[in-house]
């Protein structure tokens, strides 16, 4: 783990290497550590794949804790926590998502299956048997971007053109998969779509899925909605 300052009001926490669901974790067990502390000196907490950027009031905690540097106070903070402390570890949430294939609701699906000279089955059927972790979200409020996408249906490019996607819109990029939850204009690549409502603007949760859950895809046939 390496801890690093990022201007004069944040640092960053950096695991590094591939990304993986332990990774993710480790950060989501700092994350919730400081959570139940509470400290008013922090301001923000923004985690990513394999980081993540505490911002803090550097005024607030020299003034308070009467120190002269509130990045060294900081790192000797984050390094003197227990990562592997069983009572912050976040219990395991898999999310159901149903979801159309190709059609009106994917789009480019043909066209991936002409480059991967693969059939619709079996390209579905390799999509469905993903065990898919949300390592990240981000573009929009509530967006999963999910690790976990067998290679063998990986498509390392975008659509050729832009073009309006709803909300709901499984998308490939690169090797990850994601949802879209609001109406987007985007070069992705759209496989299929789900009727679950991933973001509820109204909610105090406004997010149906979380950093650190699993996903399952289940296939939903026309005319069916579950």
């Amino acid at each position: 783990m390496k801890v690093y300052s990022q201007g004069d009001q944040a640092i960053v926490v950096s695991l590094r290497g591939n990304v993986t669901s332990k990774a993710t974790q480790r950060l989501l067990v700092l994350r919730h550590y400081l959570n139940e502390q509470n400290y008013s000196f922090i301001t923000e907490i923004v985690p990513t794949e394999t980081d993540m950027l505490i911002s803090y009031d550097a005024r607030m905690m020299m003034k308070q804790l009467n120190i002269t540097s509130p990045f060294v106070y900081m790192k000797a903070l984050i390094e003197g926590i227990d990562l592997s402390e069983e009572k912050w570890k976040k219990q395991r949430r898999c999310i159901k998502v149903p979801m159309y294939y190709g059609g009106v609701h994917g789009p480019h699906l043909e066209s991936v299956l002409e480059e991967l000279e693969m059939t619709e089955e079996d390209f579905i059927a390799r999509h469905l048997a993903g065990d898919y972790f949300v390592s990240m979200m981000g573009y929009s409020p509530g967006f999963p971007y999910l690790s976990g996408l067998d290679p063998t249906i990986t498509v390392k490019h975008t659509a050729p053109h832009k073009r309006l996607i709803p909300a709901g819109s499984v998308i490939l990029e690169n090797n990850k998969c994601g949802i879209t939850t609001t109406e987007t204009y985007e070069d992705w690549l759209v496989i299929g779509w789900t009727p679950l409502q991933l973001f509820d603007p109204m909610k105090k949760d406004f997010a149906l899925i979380e950093l650190g859950d699993y996903v399952k895809f289940d296939v939903l046939q026309e005319g069916s909605e579950r």
